[in-house]
């Protein structure tokens, strides 16, 4: 059983999103797929989103544009019984920032330290990833106490 989630990482100009994928019985994340777009296409690229995954939720950060993102992502999905969720994103951007710096560790930035390197492109789609695996964070707990109220054991649903 896995579940399926879009990961939005708000902004003025542009966005980063996510698709990630949590399989219950491995307790693995994995990502199926993440970009960088302009903020005028969010509607787009959630419905192609949408179209092509069976998205159980849509997570949200909640600083910078997060309200008119958040609009404009339920407009989107009008009509679908997906959730939309905002999701703290304190220190998010430092950590998407120091994730793309190590991917992306070849040549002569492996001497340099993280701290003084400047990534040269944008990388709000490692911040939703961050976003995402906080949301299926969050939701482990919730998760497990319902299988037990339930009484459903580990894998056996």
């Amino acid at each position: 059983m896995s579940q399926v989630i879009l990961a939005v990482d708000p902004g003025r100009r542009k966005f980063g999103y996510a698709v990630l994928e949590k399989d219950e019985n491995e307790r693995r994340v994995s990502v199926l797929r993440k970009g960088v777009a302009p903020a005028e296409e969010v509607e787009q690229v959630v419905r192609e989103i949408c179209t092509g995954f069976s998205v159980a939720a849509v997570v949200v950060g909640d600083k910078t544009g997060s309200r008119e993102m958040l609009a404009r992502v339920g407009a989107a999905l009008h009509g679908q019984a997906t959730v939309v969720q905002r999701i703290d994103e304190a220190y998010s951007t430092m950590e998407g920032r120091r994730r793309y710096l190590l991917e992306h560790r070849r040549g002569w930035r492996r001497l340099l330290p993280l701290g003084l390197q400047v990534p040269p492109e944008p990388y709000d789609d490692y911040v939703a990833v961050v976003l995402g695996e906080r949301f299926f964070a969050q939701m482990s707990p919730l998760v497990q106490g319902w299988r037990r109220h339930k009484g459903v054991e580990d894998g056996n649903e």
